[in-house]
């Protein structure tokens, strides 16, 4: 038998076998497990408008969050080596939306996502030992302090513009596959102090002071899908577990900057090209949810508490003295608290 014949018995097996399945496709499409493809955020399609709120309780690293400074110590007979990073404190933001649904379980929303945070950090006097600035602009001065103190700030603003549609799976899980666009800026800026300076190896009452900035924006795609299991209901309230994932493609630029001062009027610097560069962003948000339904069920309400954490590629690029630019990753995690009303 040829090859040719065998192909067309195959092709024409799977032709008969998809005639036969369209049927019960279409019957799957309309009717899951006997249940209509329902939103599980609004049973009334005259309440349209959604409003939701965030509490954000998050703790920032940044991958090393960047050696600063050495410290090497040397005694009589023995030597040490000290490098110092930087521990950021867990700090509050939000996150607030509006949205609406347009129609056919379709809904729009945008989000503005607000986050500051500083940590700070002190080397103090200590005999017998020598710091060494890692920023580059202060590392190029030559001068090395007796004592600095530094304080790291970082603030997200962030937005995000989304359109899903949402349906059932099952009688228990739900899905509402999304894209978008997502928008906005991560500004850090770094403010270090240098106290009683040695210049050119004599010590001084001099101080220095360091400014660096790693500003960034961008904008790009951004897609995902929230996820719902339903594991309890008493009524008209549910009691469901969550995941929501999402992922963003921007194009960002990077603006960085480095410069050191002393009151011996010596000035360096680091003067760096804007990088214009892909920034990828994933995200991650899980934990439990409650909803109410009520007003007839043409409201609803769902507060949901969990954990989420942002992880931005290659955030940090500020010019260190041993690694030149940075490549470091920045990640936000925490506790999320979400109210949400819809109306």
């Amino acid at each position: 038998m040829s090859f040719t014949l065998i192909s067309k018995k195959i092709l024409f097996f799977f032709v008969i076998l998809l005639i036969a399945l369209l049927p019960k496709s279409n019957a799957v499409e309309n009717n899951i497990n006997g249940l209509p493809n329902i939103s599980t955020s609004i049973q009334d399609p005259s309440s349209n408008w959604i409003v939701s709120a965030d509490l954000l309780a998050w703790l920032v690293s940044e991958e090393v969050s960047s050696i600063w400074a050495d410290v090497i110590t040397v005694g009589d007979n023995t030597s040490s080596w000290e490098a110092k990073v930087f521990k950021f404190k867990w700090d509050y933001g939000f996150r607030i939306s509006t949205g609406y649904h347009v129609h056919d379980k379709w809904d729009t929303a945008l989000y503005w996502t607000r986050f500051h945070t500083d940590a700070k950090r002190t080397i103090p006097y200590k005999p017998n030992a020598t710091i060494i600035p890692e920023f580059f602009a202060a590392f190029l001065s030559g001068d090395s302090p007796q004592s600095m103190s530094v304080k790291w700030s970082l603030l997200l603003n962030m937005f995000d513009w989304e359109i899903g549609q949402s349906y059932w799976v099952s009688k228990e899980l739900f899905l509402r596959p999304f894209l978008g666009v997502k928008g906005g800026w991560i500004n850090q800026s770094i403010h270090g102090q240098y106290y009683n300076l040695s210049i050119d190896h004599i010590l001084t009452n001099n101080s220095g002071s360091e400014h660096l900035k790693n500003n960034f924006w961008g904008i790009g795609p951004l897609g995902g899908i929230n996820t719902k299991w339903r594991t309890f209901h008493f009524g008209s309230n549910f009691f469901d577990l969550f995941g929501d994932f999402s992922m963003a493609t921007m194009w960002g630029t990077w603006s960085c900057g480095d410069l050191y001062k002393n009151t011996a009027d010596k000035t360096s610097s680091v003067n760096m090209n804007n990088s214009k560069l892909g920034a990828l962003m994933f995200r991650g948000f899980m934990g439990i949810e409650w909803n109410i339904n009520f007003n007839a069920k043409k409201s609803y309400l769902a507060t949901k508490l969990g954990y989420e954490m942002q992880l931005w590629l290659n955030q940090l690029r500020l010019a260190t003295f041993q690694l030149q630019r940075l490549h470091n990753d920045l990640t936000l995690l925490g506790l999320t608290f979400n109210c949400r009303f819809d109306f």
